[in-house]
């Protein structure tokens, strides 16, 4: 996006997505061996590094993201430029994948609150069950409307591709979208 920002306007929004739809509150313990030094860790740590995330491999549970999910929509909500929301999912993940902090309703409002959101007001949205339920119908949407993993990526409402990308990639559907599904002039 960066490379392409004088080509194309960009608005990034993160939407609900549950890989475990049935996780419980507390989670799921890993099983086995999942430490940073297995192969498929040291992958990981070695492509997160190339782009400035530290996988540490310190939480020793899958967690329960509904409520990092829910505190993502009340950032668009206060925020709909999405700014807020971008760092908000970005310092969720440095607080689950770099800091090994489970996502409860305490860490996810914590964290909202280093993004300039108001702890309290967060803390109250996200254990509104109303609000949980639905942002858990809003991410069963997307798995009915056939995404099935992430991250998945969709531009201009037309879905191109899933999974991490090099950025050519990016660069390349960027100019076949821009061309095929234009956005209307503002």
């Amino acid at each position: 996006m960066k490379a392409s920002e004088n080509e194309y306007k960009f608005k990034v929004t993160w939407e609900p997505f549950l890989l475990r739809p049935n996780m419980p509150l507390e989670g799921i313990a890993k099983q086995g061996d999942f430490g940073p030094h297995t192969p498929g860790a040291q992958r990981l740590i070695n492509v997160g590094r190339k782009v400035g995330v530290e996988f540490a491999f310190k939480q020793p549970r899958y967690p329960y993201t509904l409520f990092g999910h829910c505190a993502l929509e009340f950032a668009i909500k206060k925020d709909p430029s999405g700014s807020i929301q971008t760092q908000l999912q970005e310092s969720l993940f440095k607080s689950y994948f770099t800091d090994g902090e489970y996502p409860d309703v305490e860490t996810v409002s914590t964290v909202a609150a280093t993004c300039g959101l108001n702890r309290e007001e967060v803390k109250s949205f996200i254990s509104d069950e109303s609000n949980l339920a639905a942002v858990k119908r809003k991410a069963a949407q997307w798995s009915a409307n056939g995404v099935s993993g992430v991250p998945y990526f969709i531009i201009n409402d037309c879905p191109v591709f899933s999974g991490a990308q090099e950025p050519a990639a990016f660069q390349n559907i960027f100019a076949k979208v821009a061309e095929k599904y234009p956005m209307p002039s503002q």
